[in-house]
């Protein structure tokens, strides 16, 4: 995009606020109005500056101004421009249709009010034939011509679907006083060489650009949901930030959103929640899809914000965003309020402030993400642009002080973020929120992570300070029809020197990008089914060493990947600070089905749901998933699929499992199924080590010993010390006929060890 700036009137800025104020006109980010600067060099009767939502005051003869504390004195009463920033629509035509010819115009003005980024954004729908349109002008242009006479030119920088729809390269935007003093009409015209200039008369619909609507639900041992924040309550904080009690709505409302909130608030009881009190993948999932008053297979402006306690990871996850409910995707989140986001760093001045800031931080930042916003520093890390889902390419922000930054990855860590934070979102990501095509950005709408740009591999400058390998723990990259394909990733520091990483890089498929492509067909990204925000831990590694991660990438928010017989190519991709590392291109083939029973159940089996079901180990909610499993165990006994099957219906049964159950919203609260392990104890040591080698390739290496790892432990848990004891002795003895590293085998002797 241009970096142009234009030549726009001067601006009204407003006074900073005082201690706990809420007024948008008080604000310091607030621009209230524009006047014409030319206007001071010519003959004028003296005046006010009026109030932007005022009238304008005419004096009396003889009237000496009389300037109101920090306004500027002497600005000619009839060239001041109230505000038009907001959300326009075609004007309607009398008669029997809305509009002539089914055309409808939706124009997005951004360019005063709250952080205005001086764009204009116009949206063009025709029905019949049916078609749409998308283009982003930048201004260059804002003149206050006479009082509530404005005109704003801009040239357009970004297309999206058909041209024709949108003509030329000029927009003037004008807007023009009515009866007294307030504007009274709109206009939107479209012009450029060789086209005929196009005008539409339009209707301001809001302030703000879109609606929406947030639901917040706590689960009752997670204390109170922290929805607000007073941005004086810490001391460490910018000089001149407003004093002021921010919320949930007051940040996305600045941001451009009509915001309400869901009047559904409810407490969810813990009756029965079994022991652990911690929530899963899979518990996290059904949770939403039972409990959300709003949720709908559809795209639709509303979210669910939840609060629970933790996550079965630990208190290293302080929230996740929900990416995987069917088509409709980023609808959710949750904040863990008993995570690592309560520890305040030793000797905090104020630690209670502290820790309400971090989990008032965590719930926009997860709500963020469900706007379809990236990591500040992972923006170069989108999909490869395919035709009708372009976006502007970004860059990484790894400095910015922007809710969607991790606040200890910026240089000088937590505490220089929050000296030079101002509670906003960064530039890009609000003309993203704003104007990007709102399919880009609607909760349900297109997948997390899509159309922020990126650059070709071949187009990336490398440093050689890193390689990246993806590999199959396999001797031969072939695969059985219907088997899950999981791959592993290596990171290993190929510098001459000790780096830096952090060690979760690869465990959360948010930080790397995975593109697999069938042989003959189109590239295709791979998305993890969830995502969460870790506390950072930085890891050194020496010369040749490596973190890893595994993941089964055959199943992906947009449905399976690799369901079909024959070849496919995959590679991997991650940025490390602007160093983005690109791993080998890996073959694999997938062979024909063996059986009629393989191709009987493959219909049933290349579901979200079952997926889903595998990827989380269980969800006993999916009934039909859960049974379409235990058929491929019965009917495919020696398809590796029934190792995953097996591991999935039985992974439930190690713990106490939580459900929500009740037929009304006041009448849910959470249950627990109570575990069995001895039955999951048999069904999954039969199915990990009655053939351990046959286990180990189709799962991986790092999923299997971690299934292993939480097999044992739950029977350890249970009183079943030697049959933990054995598992444990299997995992040391597969470990070390596979070659895995020595530190793996030396953690799993140290278990051992403390059961003897």
């Amino acid at each position: 995009m241009s970096t142009r700036k234009p030549p726009v009137a001067p601006r009204i800025k407003m006074n900073a606020p005082e201690a706990n104020s809420t007024s948008e006109l008080d604000h310091p980010d607030f621009l209230a109005g524009i006047y014409d600067e030319t206007a001071l060099e010519e003959p004028h009767t003296n005046g006010f500056t009026p109030h932007p939502d005022a009238p304008i005051p005419i004096p009396f003869p003889g009237q000496r101004p009389i300037p109101f504390p920090g306004q500027i004195p002497q600005i000619p009463p009839f060239r001041f421009c109230a505000p038009v920033s907001g959300r326009y629509n075609l004007k309607p035509v009398p008669g029997p249709f809305p509009h002539v010819n089914l055309i409808f115009v939706t124009v997005r003005v951004d360019v005063d009010r709250f952080l205005p980024q001086s764009r204009i954004s116009i949206e063009v729908s025709r029905l019949i034939p049916n078609s749409t349109a998308h283009a982003i002008a930048e201004v260059t242009s804002d003149r206050c011509l006479a009082t509530n006479n404005r005109r704003i030119t801009g040239t357009i920088t970004y297309r999206d679907g058909n041209a024709a729809l949108i003509p030329g390269d000029t927009v003037v935007f004008e807007a023009k006083r009515g009866l007294g003093f307030n504007y009274g009409s709109y206009t939107l015209t479209l012009s450029g060489a060789g086209t005929s200039p196009r005008t539409y008369t339009l209707v301001n619909r809001s302030q703000r650009f879109d609606p929406v609507e947030f639901e917040v639900d706590v689960v009752e041992n997670a204390g109170a949901a922290v929805t607000d924040y007073d941005t004086g309550s810490h001391p460490n904080r910018p000089a001149d930030l407003p004093i002021e009690t921010l919320t949930l709505e007051s940040v996305f409302r600045r941001s451009g959103f009509d915001v309400t909130m869901s009047p559904n608030v409810t407490t969810i009881p813990t009756a029965d929640a079994g022991s652990d009190g911690t929530w899963s993948d899979s518990e996290m999932h059904n949770a939403m899809v039972t409990y959300w008053s709003r949720f709908a297979d559809r795209p639709q402006w509303a979210m669910w914000v939840l609060y629970a306690a933790r996550h079965d990871q630990g208190r290293d996850l302080g929230g996740i965003m929900f990416d995987d409910i069917g088509a409709n995707h980023r609808q959710g989140t949750a904040i863990f309020t008993d995570s690592f986001i309560q520890d305040a760093p030793a000797g905090d001045p104020n630690a209670a402030a502290w820790r309400r800031r971090m989990t008032f931080w965590t719930a926009v930042h997860e709500m963020g993400h469900a706007f379809n916003l990236a990591h500040a520093w992972q923006k170069a890390l989108g999909t490869p642009q395919a035709p009708g889902d372009p976006w502007i390419p970004l860059a990484n922000e790894p400095e910015s002080r922007s809710f969607m930054n991790y606040p200890f990855r910026v240089s000088g860590g937590e505490a220089a973020f929050f000296a030079d934070f101002r509670f906003r979102f960064s530039d890009d990501e609000l003309i993203f929120m704003r104007h990007a095509p709102r399919r880009f950005v609607q909760m349900g709408n297109s997948d997390w992570f899509v159309n922020h740009g990126f650059e070709a591999p071949s187009a990336l400058r490398q440093s050689g300070n890193w390689t990246l390998e993806i590999r199959p723990n396999k001797d031969l990259n072939t695969y059985r029809f219907l088997e899950p394909v999981v791959m592993e990733l290596k990171l290993s520091n190929a510098s001459a020197r000790p780096a830096s990483v952090d060690e979760d890089l690869l465990s959360d498929g948010r930080h790397f990008v995975v593109t697999i492509q069938r042989e003959g067909g189109q590239p295709r990204r791979w998305r993890p089914l969830i995502t969460r925000c870790h506390e950072f831990e930085e890891t050194s590694l020496k010369t040749g060493e490596a973190i890893y991660g595994s993941h089964t990438i055959a199943a992906s928010t947009d449905g399976w990947l690799i369901d079909e017989p024959g070849f496919y190519k995959i590679q991997a991709a991650v940025d490390l600070g602007g160093d983005v590392v690109v791993s080998n291109v890996l073959r694999l083939y997938v062979t024909p089905p063996e059986s009629k029973a393989e191709s009987a159940v493959a219909p049933d089996f290349f579901t979200e749901d079952v997926g889903r079901a595998i990827v989380f180990g269980g969800a006993p909610a999916l009934n039909s998933a859960m049974e379409t499993l235990r058929k491929v165990v019965e009917t495919c006994p020696d398809n590796p699929a029934a190792i995953h099957a097996s591991t999935a219906l039985s992974g439930p049964q190690l713990k106490n499992y939580k459900v929500l159950e009740g037929d009304e919203r006041k009448d849910l609260s959470i249950h627990s199924q109570s575990a069995d392990v001895d039955t999951a104890a048999k069904e999954q040591v039969a199915a990990l080590l009655e053939d351990p080698d046959a286990a180990a390739e189709t799962m991986g290496h790092i999923h299997y010993f971690g299934q292993l790892d939480c097999l044992a432990e739950a029977m350890s848990d249970a009183g079943d010390d030697k049959g933990a004891k054995k598992v444990i002795q299997n995992s040391i003895a597969v470990m070390k006929s596979r070659g895995v590293l020595n530190s793996v085998i030396q953690s799993a002797e140290r278990k051992l060890a403390k059961l003897k």
